[in-house]
């Protein structure tokens, strides 16, 4: 008796000791900065921020009748590097999202991108353009990897924080605009999204043709790629189903709706996705409950059957699965969440965040040269 209750005491003793340990390891884990890969293109990389109305546009989303308004960020290849590096996120903007824990510390990530990096680099301009929207859980900064490295071989790479359409924004002059609230409508939803897309290449071409602006004569509309995640994906499914403005676009582990869940898209595009293996969480709940691995078999038949329609205008357009790579896996979170972390998020594959932005990077690339930069 007296063996059984030491070895109850030291089992407690030793689980509590590690579930501690354990603690102590994930709260040391998120002030520690984490550590984004530099690009490995041939140019520097400058980084601007704009605010930017479309007149030409009131704003769906918003509760009073206005413009459309956005914040825009834009990395560009530049002559040469700065001497101050850009912001990953600007304080204001962070201590105004509200995000709960453990969610990762944006405080002292490096960035290798110049807020004051000279002008944009003229040796082979005009440059193709790359459109990337980000997740509606997420804002623009949490896919520098990529932007920077698209920069850095040779695209201008624009970002818009889709107002009122996921967390806070928050304009340069200091004014946030927090989202009313869980938009129900999702068509109304992606029609502004991927309008936005359609507002920053007209801010773009507007760039372009102006002679005082450092982009003049810098920028080849002709040749623009629109690439999103997650929500941002489905936006830049249904702009490239409906706009001629689309030279290829790139749908990262995002959905299908609207128009291009119906019409298709007419365009070279690749849907890249993760494993689509359930949660861990999930697969728990199927070992007592059998009948949900049959809904998850049946949803994951129709998702892959939307993909298929939405393939069938265009010979050019194709589906592929990363293995081991899950939804978070696609942009900066996956290095931003630490070690012990990473391993408890459903959302984060077995490749590792670096390995996760190293595949995204590599895809990326080689779809939009093919399509984009060599496009005619």
């Amino acid at each position: 008796m007296r063996r059984l209750i030491r070895r109850t005491f030291w089992t407690v003793a030793g689980s509590l000791f590690g579930i501690t340990l354990l603690l102590v390891w994930a709260m040391v884990s998120l002030r520690v900065p984490a550590r984004l890969p530099p690009p490995t293109g041939p140019h520097a990389v400058g980084r601007m921020e704009f605010d930017w109305i479309d007149q030409s546009r009131l704003d769906p989303l918003s509760p009073g009748k206005q413009n459309r308004e956005i914040d825009v960020f834009l990395w560009y290849p530049a002559e040469r590097p700065g001497t101050r590096r850009a912001t990953y996120l600007r304080d204001n903007w962070r201590r105004n999202l509200g995000l709960p824990f453990p969610w990762p510390t944006y405080i002292g990530i490096q960035t290798h991108s110049w807020e004051d990096a000279s002008a944009i680099r003229t040796e082979g301009a005009p440059w193709p353009v790359v459109i990337l929207s980000h997740g509606r859980g997420e804002v623009p900064v949490e896919y520098t990897s990529l932007a920077e490295q698209l920069a850095s071989d040779g695209y201008i790479v624009a970002s818009p924080a889709n107002t009122y359409a996921g967390p806070t924004v928050v304009f340069p002059d200091g004014r946030i605009v927090k989202s009313e609230d869980d938009t129900s409508d999702l068509g109304k939803l992606l029609d502004a999204c991927a309008g936005d897309i359609g507002t920053v290449l007209k801010q773009l071409a507007m760039l372009n043709e102006d002679s005082r602006s450092v982009f003049f004569q810098r920028i080849d509309l002709k040749r623009a790629g629109i690439v999103g995640h997650s929500w941002g994906g489905a936006a830049s499914a249904e702009f490239c189903s409906a706009d001629d403005r689309c030279t290829a676009g790139v749908d990262l582990d995002g959905g299908l709706y609207g128009g291009a869940a119906h019409k298709g898209i007419p365009k070279p595009f690749l849907f890249l996705l993760g494993e689509g293996t359930p949660p861990y969480w999930l697969r728990a709940k199927m070992l007592v409950q059998p009948g949900l691995k049959a809904k998850w078999d049946e949803l994951k038949k129709d998702e892959a059957a939307g993909y298929l329609i939405a393939c069938n205008s265009s010979p050019k357009c194709r589906v592929e699965r990363l293995g081991g790579v899950r939804h978070l896996n696609f942009g900066d979170l996956g290095i931003l969440f630490r070690r012990p972390l990473y391993w408890m998020h459903p959302m984060l594959g077995r490749v590792g965040g670096e390995e996760g932005v190293k595949i995204t990077r590599q895809k990326l690339s080689e779809f939009l040269n093919r399509w984009v930069r060599q496009h005619s």
